[in-house]
């Protein structure tokens, strides 16, 4: 290709010499002895001075095989060698790509559209030739997507186990009962022992699904519960969004108006009734928590990301004490979390406000959020609760926190529309959510927040007047 100095897929088609590196490039890949090495438009391979595309290389080692040739267990091999070199999302398109021109294209018609399709066998095929040696590659690309894509990838998965069973392999349903077989024995299936008897766990990776569930109401069964996902998440490549469902004797949910009273929610608010797990509750959160996952049998309004209400617990039980152990966890959390897309953590920041008012841990809160968020709602009450000075005094200290991190998603785009710093949004964002439309409304000198700063105590005047300055 003009103006490319790289090799790609269409030059082994038409060149020997070409090929010839290509199968060199795919011999070393598997010896184990090949280096990633940066193109001028993506990643590669160099091979005695010639350069490849690495998603060229993967379409040529899967491409070229004939269906009676083709062995799984060596795709799947080779594969999972190009995605420890390259990353899952170097590697998805390829390999999709094959799943569709293998398995879709030849037998499927799609009689829905583009936005809501329905694939269904043609009439006129004959799926008899097809290898079981297809299908089970089929369903290490859906697999992968659950581990190592995106949250949305579910959908691609879910769409590839579809053809697949239509296409008659028994494969999918097979997976969906008892995973692939890849996860140790003691992660598959868990069972409690002594005081943690009554315990039981089961995890399934081709669902990405976590069934928990506690017979006796006790610390040590659910240091087990802790223990047992943790270790999955951090020695295995579990998917990172999954669903977690729990049942236990103890029915109880976070003290937080508009969570969703859900069994991942009373799991933790369960757990963290005892003190001595606190530490273990934060090694589940930070090994769960990832940015664009979620926990997928919650949606919509109530979607989380994984460590939700783990953070949650933790940062209500801790402020109940008025301990800061853990505030540093909530702060990564709500520095982490997909604001464009999740809401929790502002009924989160309200009920602390609520139960504790405008202090410094508060107010840091405020502050993350109001970075991190689509929209937190002001409160009639909350002007009263920060007007103190240890409040005001906070506040004015946080007021360069967005520095360091500006706000992400719709709140950064939002700064970008109306030709303002980002972390000035985020600061505004959050005088709003305290004063509401009062903090935006200016006097005659052009000053925002004139109403609150006429109104204020003479003795507070001066801390409005630097935080509207």
């Amino acid at each position: 290709m003009a103006g490319i100095e790289y090799l790609v897929f269409e030059d082994a088609l038409r060149d020997e010499h070409a090929r010839a590196v290509f199968e060199r490039t795919v011999q070393a890949v598997n010896d184990g002895t090949a280096r990633r090495v940066e193109l001028s438009r993506g990643h590669g391979f160099e091979t005695d001075g010639e350069k490849i595309l690495g998603s060229a290389l993967l379409e040529y080692a899967l491409g070229l095989v004939p269906a009676a040739e083709f062995d799984a267990t060596a795709a799947q091999a080779f594969a999972e060698r190009m995605r420890r070199l390259f990353g899952w999302h170097d590697i998805t398109f390829t390999l999709t790509q094959w799943v569709e021109q293998r398995l879709c294209a030849p037998y499927f018609g799609n009689r829905g559209n583009d936005w809501s399709p329905d694939w269904q066998l043609r009439d006129d095929v004959d799926v008899s030739h097809l290898p079981e040696s297809f299908f089970e590659f089929a369903c290490y690309v859906a697999v992968g997507e659950l581990k190592h894509g995106p949250s949305y990838a579910s959908v691609s998965a879910n769409r590839i186990f579809d053809w697949v069973t239509k296409l008659g392999s028994s494969l999918p349903a097979r997976l969906k009962k008892h995973g692939t077989g890849q996860l140790p024995k003691e992660l598959a299936a868990f069972l409690g022992t002594g005081e943690a008897e009554g315990v039981t766990a089961k995890a399934n990776d081709a669902l990405a699904t976590i069934k928990i569930a506690v017979k006796h109401e006790n610390a040590a069964s659910y240091a087990a519960v802790l223990g047992y996902l943790t270790r999955l998440l951090n020695t295995t490549d579990f998917p990172r969004s999954y669903a977690l469902e729990f049942r236990g004797p103890t029915k109880q949910y976070l003290p937080v108006n508009k969570l969703p009273r859900k069994s991942v929610n009373q799991l933790f608010a369960c757990a963290v009734g005892y003190p001595e797990l606190w530490p273990a509750i934060a090694a589940y959160a930070r090994a769960a928590m990832s940015e664009y996952d979620w926990y997928t049998n919650l949606e919509g309004e109530n979607c989380a990301m994984p460590g939700t209400f783990a953070v949650f617990a933790l940062g209500i039980a801790e402020a109940a004490t008025g301990g800061t152990e853990f505030t540093p966890l909530v702060l990564d959390y709500l520095g982490e979390v997909d604001g464009e897309h999740q809401s929790l953590h502002g009924h989160f920041l309200a009920g602390y406000i609520e139960a504790h008012g405008f202090d410094e841990t508060g107010l840091a809160y405020l502050l993350a959020c109001a970075g991190n968020i689509q929209e937190l709602q002001h409160r009639k009450i909350y002007p009263a609760l920060v007007a103190n000075e240890r409040s005001l005094t906070a506040l004015l200290t946080l007021r360069g926190v967005g520095e360091a991190s500006g706000p992400s998603g719709v709140p950064a785009l939002a700064a970008t529309l109306r030709g303002e710093p980002s972390d000035d949004y985020a600061w505004r964002h959050a005088l709003y959510a305290i004063w509401g439309s009062a903090a935006e409304t200016r006097g005659a000198d052009g000053r925002a927040g004139a109403k609150i700063i006429e109104g204020a105590e003479p003795g507070l005047r001066a801390f409005y007047e630097a935080i509207f300055a």
